[in-house]
C-alpha cells in the first residue's frame, strides 16, 4: 500500500471516529425535557425531608457537585442557618420552570404564617436518570414577585 493510500485510510478512519464521537455526545446530551411536575417533585421531596429533619434524605436530592462541596453535617448546618423558612413555611407554591438540556430552574414561593412571601430559584441538574438540586438562590427581596396565576 502506498504512503498516500495509508494516509488517506488513516484520515478517513479518524474522521469516522470523530464523527461517531460527536453524534453519540449529541444523543447523550439531548434528553427530553422533564414535565414540570417531575421537577416540582424533586424540590418537594427535599423540602419534606428538611421539614422532617431528615437531612440524610434531603442530602440525597443534592447534586453530586453540591455533595462534593458540602459534607452531610455541613449541608445540614447550611440549611438550618440560611434556609430556616423552608422548614417553617405554611405554604409553598411553584412558579415558572425553565429547562435547557441537562439543567433546569424552578421558581419556588414560600409563605409564612403571617402571609409574607419569599421567592427562590432552585437550580437542578440531570444526573443519570434523575434530577438533583444543584443550588438555591433567593430572588431580590426588594422587588416583590408573585407566583404564576396569582391575582393579588
Amino acid at each position: 500500500m502506498t504512503p498516500l493510500a495509508k494516509g488517506s485510510l488513516l484520515t478517513f478512519f479518524f474522521s469516522l471516529c470523530g464523527a461517531a464521537f460527536i453524534v453519540s455526545h449529541q444523543l447523550r446530551e439531548h434528553r427530553p425535557a422533564p414535565a414540570p411536575h417531575a421537577l416540582f417533585a424533586v424540590v418537594n421531596d427535599q423540602l419534606s425531608a428538611v421539614r422532617a429533619a431528615d437531612y440524610t434524605s434531603a442530602y440525597r436530592h443534592a447534586a453530586s457537585g453540591m455533595q462534593q462541596k458540602f459534607t452531610l453535617p455541613e449541608f445540614e448546618r447550611m440549611v438550618r442557618r440560611h434556609y430556616p423558612l423552608m422548614a417553617e413555611a405554611k405554604r409553598v407554591e411553584f412558579g415558572s420552570v425553565r429547562v435547557d438540556g441537562g439543567s433546569a430552574t424552578v421558581q419556588v414561593f414560600f409563605f409564612s404564617g403571617d402571609g409574607a412571601m419569599r421567592a427562590f430559584v432552585y437550580s437542578l441538574t440531570a444526573e443519570g436518570d434523575s434530577w438533583k438540586i444543584s443550588g438555591v438562590q433567593e430572588l431580590d427581596r426588594r422587588q416583590p414577585r408573585r407566583p404564576a396565576g396569582s391575582l393579588a
